[in-house]
Order: C-alpha cells, then structure tokens, then sequence
C-alpha cells in the first residue's frame, strides 16, 4: 500500500459541487482507471450502517455515493453497492436499509445493482492478531475490486470511525456482534477490526467527510463541516490524515493506534503524503471525542479493584422514547438486555458497554447511566 491521498474541499452535498470533487480526488490519483480495470467487477461499500435518512450524517451520503460509481461505469458496468448493516443478515433488513439510506435512489439513478446477496466466506488472515480466519460477505470480498466508501464520525468504543473501520462491515450481520463478544475490551477489538480490514482486501477508499460527527458517538454527537472529500489506496493513510484534520492526535483513534504498534503503519499523523489542497486550511478546532464512559479509564485498575464496576457508566433505555422494538436486544454481544413492561432492560453484571445498542437504536432511545461514584468524582470541589 502507497501513502499518497488525495484532498479536495467540498462546502456541501450540493449535486454539481460533489460531482467535480469526487472527479478531482480520482484525477490527482491517476484516474478511475487505477482503480479498477477495464470490466472488471466493483462492489462499492459503503457507510449503511442502518436505517436513517442520510440527513442525520450517520451515513455515507448519497450524493457522494453516486460521484464515485458514475465514476466507476466509465470503466466498468459491473458496479454493485451496498452494505452488512447492524441486525440480521437478510433482504428484508437490507432493503429497509437501502431505501432508508439512499442508496436505493443511487441504485436506480446510476444503474448500479443493489446488494442483496447474503453468503459467506471463511477468509484466511495469518498475521491476524485476533483472529486468523474471519468470516466475512462472500459478495464484497470476491468482487475483483472492493471499493470503500466511508464517514467520519465518532464512535463511543473505539473514538472514532472511518476508512479503517468501515470495512468491519464486511462481517455479515449478527456475526459482527458475536466477535465483539469475544474481543470486549476496546484494544482488543481494536485489533479485531484492523484483522477485518486487512483480509478484506479492499483496494481503494474514498470518505465523505463534507459533514462529520463529534461528541458522544454517531447517535449523540453533533454534525461539524470539515468540508472535505479525500481519498487513496491506504486506509491507514487516510485515517491519519483525517484525524490530523480533526485537530487530534494519532492516539485519539483506537484503530489507527492498534495499527501503528503492529507496525503497519508509521507513528504521528503527518506521514502520508497529500495530493491537492492544503492540508492546514481544513484543519479543525474544538472536535470533540465521546465522553470517557469509566472512572477506570481515568486511573488505573489496580487502584479501582473490584470497585470499578461502581464507576462505570452503561447504557439507559429511555422510557418514553424506547418503543421495545428489540433491536437493542438483539445486537447485544452479551446478551446483556431484556425486553420487561414495555421498555428494554440492561443487566449491568453482563453489560461490556460497547454501546453497540446506542448505535443502532433508530429511535436515540438509549442515554448513558453515570453511576453515583462516577458523578461524585466529576464533582468539583469548593
């Protein structure tokens, strides 16, 4: 993988403007063409990580979506977009997702096919940390080129996602929940989710960062203009590039962190080498991660002991919004919530607050519960 990315400024998600901006990222990186051959096949991955209007900037926008695959049929007809969104793996979930999102719009709009193939594929990866074989989309993985459309944003687990941890959506539905149970702590799964994108073997990458998200977590967080689209070959490149425009540190990401002490990737945010814009004038200030979820992550545990359960904060269905849907239910790696009286309820000795059930809540029905320890830490004193 190279580290040359390319960046270009976007205002908006205006139609004409995403065309010419998507057209120059592929430009300064030599054309569609060293993307993908000429009738080779294309699946297009993108952001659809449920079923929200694409207002909400939780997922990747149509608008971009569309500049990239009309880029794409120049070349090549066999153009396939889509998804392994939260939730099971079947049609029915996909094409509520699909036409929630977009991307069935872009489907038809640009002639591309949808995804509804729901297949598996045990993949081989043995220089995996976590995992040396990993299940994944059969569709995505065994196109000629795996093509990946991300967002930035926060995410309250691992602090932010983006172009590394998109293709963690290669994993078919409910399977990525069970891996989350078997890797719970943030670093392990961290290192999870950089096995997924390695043995995803996608070959180029494009994030939609006109709008991001910051603060706590895709649902809670609030939309910021960074008003930029970038792209390139090495995700690990992308995503210190992005972090660097955030004003943060190549610390602040979980995954970029993981990679750098495996030594895929050099330390710092200042290595990959940027083709376009200046990188200075899209730089950001006042981003704001998610709010530390633990009193332990703040000190060690062997200070807090067998206390720490009483600092750490969990998920809180709330009543008057939760409608008992059962998606919570459902995603929870640890099997952890509990449909009672009409409102979801969460075990706290089973909880490992990954807060997959805050993500995927379509309703923002799940708030955060700070335990009174917590609090009375946070407490200023007079």
């Amino acid at each position: 993988m190279q580290d040359l990315i390319a960046l270009v400024g976007c205002e908006d998600y205006d139609e004409r403007e995403v065309e010419e901006r998507v057209t120059r990222a592929f430009d300064l990186l030599g054309g569609v063409e060293n993307v993908v051959g000429r009738g080779q096949s294309a699946f297009v991955k993108v952001n659809a990580v449920m079923a929200v209007a694409p207002e909400t900037g939780i997922v990747t926008n149509p608008r971009v979506t569309a500049a990239v695959i009309r880029q794409l049929k120049k070349v090549t007809d066999a153009v396939v977009v889509g998804d392994s969104p939260g939730g099971p793996y079947n049609r029915t979930l996909l094409r509520r997702v699909y036409e929630k999102t977009g991307v069935a719009d872009v489907a038809r709009e640009t002639g591309a096919e949808l995804a509804y193939g729901t297949g598996t594929v045990e993949v081989s990866l043995p220089e995996g940390k976590a995992l040396k074989r990993i299940t994944l989309c059969r569709e995505m993985v065994e196109a000629d080129r795996l093509i990946s459309v991300s967002k930035f944003k926060t995410h309250r687990y691992l602090n932010l996602t983006g172009p590394i941890k998109n293709l963690y959506g290669c994993v078919p539905g409910l399977t990525k929940f069970v891996y989350h149970s078997r890797f719970e702590k943030p670093r392990e799964f961290a290192d999870l989710v950089v096995d997924v994108h390695l043995a995803s073997g996608a070959s180029f990458h494009l994030v939609d960062a006109v709008e991001v998200i910051d603060g706590d977590g895709s649902k809670r967080g609030d939309k910021k203009r960074m008003g930029v689209i970038a792209a390139g070959d090495n995700a690990f490149a992308l995503e210190a590039l992005l972090v660097r425009l955030a004003g943060l540190r190549a610390s602040d990401s979980r995954v970029l962190s993981a990679a750098v002490e495996r030594g895929i990737c050099p330390e710092g945010v200042d290595w990959p080498s940027v083709l376009g814009e200046e990188t200075e004038q899209f730089v950001m200030s006042g981003f704001r991660l998610p709010e530390k979820t633990t009193f332990g992550e703040r000190i060690p545990a062997s200070v807090t002991g067998h206390l720490s359960r009483a600092f750490n904060a969990i998920p809180l269905p709330l009543a008057g919004k939760c409608t008992a849907c059962g998606t919570c239910a459902e995603v929870c790696p640890r099997g952890a919530i509990a449909l009672k009286s009409g409102l979801a309820r969460v075990d706290r000795s089973r909880c490992i607050r990954c807060f997959c059930c805050s993500e995927l809540c379509e309703f923002q029905a799940i708030g955060l519960r700070k335990p009174l320890l917590a609090r009375l830490a946070r407490r200023p004193t007079i």
